[in-house]
């Protein structure tokens, strides 16, 4: 398939989103964005209620009956899967959100960067909060160490005519390529894909910070030879927020199934197997590193075990990865697998530590698990 096609593709699909978008929000999607319909609705409603006063006695019979919806809600919430009435899906995206970002904390500066998770029964102060439960610890690599993975890179770029479908989808779509592999759609698994996007903004946030603080040179910075075949993103190289996202949703999907998501990448599951793939397709466009990929997948990892465990569901480990040991180390499936492997061990450039102390649980993010968690056949084994 030619790049022209590809793209061509990628614009029809946009497009037909786009109008279905805003067909919706024309049939009361809620954007009240639409100059036309308003004032057509004031005239309407000139000609067909004017000057008439309102109904008290029809306002009093609906106000007994939204009494008696307010009495059944309460009665269904006290069920930890039942969750709320949720407006448009981007207002129940910034509750979720904003919901889980809460018991997220970073410090970063230019060559580490921690985060935190908020301990339950702690008070909200972020000293006291979160400071006792890192789930990562990361320190970047230096310039030199950066520019030893140049090779890596430029190789890669062997790979550009197989992979350029892929990577034009991905800039924008991660998401469909685990509703393929687990059978996800808006009819059958509405809850599960909306707790999905709602851990990729959580994911985007948390990969911003650090970003932002070690501002990593891209590959295009250090030769032209890179040459990549997309636009290179503004903001820093590492980690990777591809492959942050993919883990995570490979560790979040594996969980919902009832696995682990540590040993789901250690087992170099399918999940495991396309989030390595999605990592590396980045550099294959030549705009990471394989360390951005490595630091992007134990972040991904720790922010699924994250997630999970606000929800109620376990906790987490404390990971820690020291890029500067990472080296002129390549990032694949087989690479991750032998890393967690030996995380254990305290072994260089990743090892992990069990914890002891209990993240908080957020109750809405926690709702949500549970619903998507009934949407789905769990795995065997």
């Amino acid at each position: 398939m030619s790049v022209q096609s590809v793209q061509a593709l990628i614009s029809t699909q946009s497009t037909q989103s786009t109008q279905s978008t805003q067909s919706t929000q024309g049939a009361g999607g809620g954007s009240g964005a639409n100059p036309l319909l308003s004032s057509a609705l004031a005239t309407s409603h000139d000609g067909i209620v004017g000057t008439e006063t309102l109904d008290a006695v029809a306002i009093a019979a609906r106000r007994d009956a939204l009494e008696r919806i307010e009495t059944e809600r309460a009665e269904r919430l006290k069920e930890p899967d039942q969750l709320p009435r949720l407006p448009s899906e981007t207002y129940a995206l910034q509750a979720l959100i904003g919901g889980a970002l809460q018991t997220i904390h970073v410090d970063a500066d230019e060559r580490i960067a921690t985060v935190h998770g908020r301990i339950a029964g702690k008070t909200p102060g972020p000293a006291d909060g979160f400071a006792k439960l890192p789930m990562l610890h990361l320190t970047r690599p230096n310039l030199p160490q950066f520019a030893d993975q140049l090779t890596m890179v430029r190789n890669y770029a062997d790979l550009r005519d197989e992979r350029l479908p892929e990577i034009l989808v991905q800039l924008t779509d991660v998401l469909s390529f685990y509703a393929a592999l687990d059978h996800l759609d808006a009819s059958r698994t509405p809850k599960t894909l909306l707790l999905l996007h709602a851990a990729a903004g959580v994911c985007g946030a948390v990969v911003q910070r650090i970003k932002l603080a070690f501002d990593a040179p891209r590959p295009i910075a250090f030769t032209p030879r890179i040459q990549p075949i997309i636009e290179t993103p503004s903001h820093g190289a590492l980690p990777s927020g591809h492959a942050t996202e993919a883990y995570m949703l490979a560790g979040l999907l594996t969980i919902l199934r009832g696995g682990d998501a540590a040993e789901g990448a250690r087992d170099m599951t399918q999940r495991f197997r396309l989030a390595a793939r999605i990592a590396i397709n980045r550099t294959v466009a030549g705009v990471h590193y394989p360390v951005d990929s490595g630091a992007g997948a134990v972040l991904g990892i720790a922010l699924a075990e994250h997630l999970a465990a606000i929800a109620g569901l376990g906790k987490t480990g404390a990971w820690t990865l020291d890029g500067t040991a990472w080296g002129k180390r390549d990032f694949h499936h087989g690479i991750m697998s032998d890393l967690i492997s030996a995380a254990g061990s305290d072994s260089d450039p990743l090892a992990r530590e069990s914890t002891q102390a209990t993240p908080a649980t957020e109750d809405l993010w926690s709702r949500l698990f549970r619903a998507a968690g009934k949407e789905i056949i769990r795995d065997e084994g």
